[in-house]
């Protein structure tokens, strides 16, 4: 029996559980299913929310028992053009390695889950059926509230152990990790017509910058946003380039607040997280995820005013973890760790302008990524600014991607 609404097969379902669940004959007696793909944000891939029910019979055939269990379960996007953009990048193939030979090995060394358990893969299609993490209490923040100094302290420390982990992985087998050099967010092989949708975001918004005359700092950046925004795919395919002379991990590549999952007490403290959705991590210094989170996750009160508090807990959070699990490498001084961060620096600028202020957007606002990318020519229309906040945020922000230097 095909489940028409997921395009797979029964028979990988009952799979999943069997090896998963139960020791008996299992029998799948009822499915239920729900996207909870959300535009503009889930368009490289289709997910779904699965609620099983079934039967497990005994060796002896006595005992019958009906039991239940959710899914979540990850398949190619049905969209033509969106599933080209998969395979032409190899999405599910990075995610697949890194659920099924990278994630159980971080998990054993450093005691602890890093993201979701894959419980049933197949490559052709790609299929993944995955533990839900909503029924051990994980649950997703408000992307436009953005993440507290407590999350954040959270997020980073599981961000030091993923990294710390994937340098042991990589000193038993090389091979392993370094099958993810030539992955990330962009790449040659995304549309060029991505790089046009980049390219208009940042030229939009310089121009708006520009008469901002009661907010000169960000008035005064504007010629600097729009010259950036000649060469910012360019520069950024760059930031993933693999250095044997650094200190690289298996980033996570995409770690922003839909990809972060908390487990919060009854009094609402977050106190576990878990990292979902690899297709984007690739082999290279640490800095893209710093770059990446410290430019998009934290809420406005806390970005921008506590970076070196973050980066000291996640250099010791790595270095403990690091030697805990038997590391020879060296983890890098902090010193080196923000030259990393200074190299890659155009990074924050895609992270924090180009795709967070577009993140903040409301629902009635948010584009659709196909239709801007295929039938637009990358020629995005949509007015980040509409939102307050995200003006708010930009006053914040853009004088301090200046005073850095991140526009030069």
């Amino acid at each position: 029996m095909e489940v028409k609404s997921l395009r797979i097969e029964q028979h990988m379902l009952e799979e999943a559980v069997q090896q998963q669940l139960s020791t008996g004959t299992i029998k799948i007696l009822n499915i239920t299913s729900r996207c909870i793909s959300a535009r503009g944000f889930n368009f490289l891939s289709d997910l779904f929310k699965v609620s099983v029910k079934y039967r497990v019979a005994s060796k002896n055939e006595h005992s019958k028992l009906e039991r239940s269990t959710d899914l979540i379960i990850k398949l190619e996007p049905f969209k033509e053009f969106a599933r080209e953009i998969v395979q032409q990048q190899d999405l599910f193939q990075i995610e697949l390695k890194v659920l099924r030979d990278v994630l159980p090995k971080i998990a054993d060394l450093v005691d602890h889950p890093i993201g979701p358990c894959l419980w049933y893969s197949c490559d052709n299609p790609y299929v993944f059926i995955m533990e839900d993490l909503n029924k051990q209490g994980f649950v997703m923040k408000c992307r436009q509230k953005a993440l507290s100094f407590e999350q954040c302290c959270l997020v980073i420390q599981t961000i030091a152990k993923f990294h710390a982990g994937s340098v042991a992985v990589h000193e038993r087998n090389p091979g392993i990790l370094e099958s993810f050099e030539n992955g990330g967010i962009v790449s040659k092989k995304c549309p060029q017509n991505c790089f046009r949708m980049m390219q208009v975001s940042l030229l939009r918004i310089g121009d708006q910058l520009k008469n901002w005359t009661d907010v000169e700092s960000c008035a005064k950046a504007a010629p600097k946003i729009i010259k950036l925004a000649e060469s910012i795919g360019t520069k950024c395919i760059n930031v993933y380039k693999y250095d044997s002379d650094e200190f690289c991990v298996l980033n996570h590549g995409d770690c922003w607040i839909n990809n972060v999952m908390f487990k919060d007490t009854e009094q609402g403290k977050s106190v576990d997280v878990r990292l979902v959705d690899y297709q984007m991590s690739v082999y290279s210094s640490p800095a893209i995820d710093l770059l990446y989170f410290l430019n998009i996750c934290p809420e406005f009160s806390v970005k921008y005013d506590n970076d070196d508090y973050f980066l000291e807990l996640y250099l010791s959070t790595l270095k403990e973890t690091m030697k805990s699990i038997g590391c020879k490498t060296k983890p890098p001084t902090m010193k080196e760790l923000k030259e990393a961060i200074h190299k890659r620096r155009v990074y924050a600028v895609f992270a924090g302008v180009v795709l967070y202020l577009r993140m903040m957007a409301n629902k009635e606002d948010i584009e659709d990524f196909t239709e801007v990318v295929k039938n637009c020519g990358g020629e995005t229309k949509m007015d980040v600014f509409r939102n307050p906040d995200a003006v708010k945020l930009a006053k914040k922000m853009i004088p301090v991607m200046n005073e850095r230097g991140y526009f030069d």
